[in-house]
């Protein structure tokens, strides 16, 4: 009987905890889109709010004023980087685009002719029909090669204008978040009491645990990805200055900021980079910059779980699955937001608020001996 009532708690959990992972699922992927300017500016007014407590309690300004000088140097910053990001990288992409048809003109393409002709030149001597055959199909594949370029070329350029004409829907959006920030941080205290007050007595504590949690695991994953992106610009700076290029300190600052981000990553600017270089004649700084590309991601393969995972508190192997799946589940996001997750609910598991992972049992002491009765 309490074995079956074992399996019934046991069954029950898991399905519990099942549907809790669904409507999480669910929510990130189908309802937070559709709120996400009002979910960007709640995350923002949790942000700001230790900040504006600190001016208001060591500073002596008061709430109001604390919050519009938050408010503006933080949104102040946040522009002026995410424009000059914006545009540095949507000029740069469109020059290296509207360059590459010129480049396989002018490089690539005579290159090809060269390779087909010792080719022809090669089956000519072993084979006069190998040679009939390859000398049909050879303009015919560099002809294809070269629309294919121009037509990649269009496509790349034509993606880039389509995101530039979204522009203004992006712009509305962002001011409805801007608006939505200033009303909730001025308004923080209430708002979040208010949504307290509509939880269940219970429930609150596993939210403030939760609230609790989730800041150190931010602060956490801050330092982690700090890290990180100091050996990453240490190998960049390094491998730079190693092949003999001119401003490497800054290129290797801007390479390690964006390898940060999982769609972007070191191999948009170096493998683009890598390739145009050797095709320009400069074939071993090519192979360098190829070769480098590599080392940067093979050492960040091998060290974001171990160092991801220690900051947090997950072995290396769960923080590994956790990137991976989240990753395909929700794309960029899922990549933080899944190890996140988990370094969440082992924390919750820890302090003893939830009970899903069972904690190591202490061994039992011996028992004692028996003396032997003669």
């Amino acid at each position: 009987m309490a074995e079956n009532n074992k399996r019934k708690r046991f069954i029950i959990n898991v399905l519990y905890w099942l549907l809790i992972a669904s409507l999480v699922y669910v929510g990130f992927k189908y309802f937070i889109p559709l709120i996400w300017p009002f979910f960007l500016a709640f995350i923002f007014a949790w942000i700001l709010r230790p900040l504006i407590r600190l001016l208001t309690a060591k500073c002596h300004i008061k709430y109001k004023l604390s919050v519009a000088i938050c408010l503006i140097v933080f949104f102040a910053l946040l522009g002026g980087i995410f424009v000059g990001l914006s545009a540095r990288i949507i000029a740069l992409a469109t020059d290296a685009i509207s360059a590459v048809p010129s480049l396989y003109v002018s490089t690539i393409k005579p290159e090809l002719g060269d390779l087909a002709d010792q080719i022809e030149d090669l089956a000519k001597r072993l084979s006069p029909d190998l040679y009939s055959l390859l000398s049909t199909a050879f303009p015919n594949f560099i002809s294809s090669i070269g629309t294919a370029v121009t037509d990649i070329s269009m496509k790349a350029i034509s993606a880039i204008t389509g995101w530039v004409t979204k522009v203004p829907r992006r712009l509305l959006n962002t001011l409805i978040c801007v608006i939505a920030t200033v009303f909730m941080t001025a308004s923080f205290p209430r708002l979040t009491a208010f949504l307290m007050r509509q939880l269940p007595r219970r429930r609150q504590l596993f939210v403030r645990e939760t609230a609790d949690s989730l800041k150190s695991v931010i602060l956490e994953y801050g330092k982690s990805y700090g890290i990180i992106m100091g050996v990453t610009f240490a190998e960049i700076f390094v491998g730079l200055l190693f092949i003999g290029q001119k401003n490497a300190l800054l290129i290797a600052i801007v390479i390690a900021v964006f390898d940060i981000f999982p769609i972007v990553g070191a191999g948009m600017i170096l493998l683009p980079w890598a390739v145009i270089t050797m095709f320009t004649g400069e074939l071993a700084k090519g192979v360098g910059l190829l070769a480098l590309y590599i080392i940067v991601v093979v050492v960040r393969q091998i060290i974001e779980p171990k160092i991801v995972g220690r900051h947090v508190g997950l072995h290396p192997l769960v923080t590994l699955m956790a990137m991976f799946v989240g990753t395909k589940l929700f794309g960029g996001i899922g990549l933080f937001g899944l190890p996140i997750a988990c370094a969440i609910i082992k924390s919750l598991n820890d302090g003893g608020v939830i009970h899903i992972i069972k904690k190591e049992q202490p061994p039992e002491p011996p028992e004692p001996e028996q003396e032997n009765a003669e």
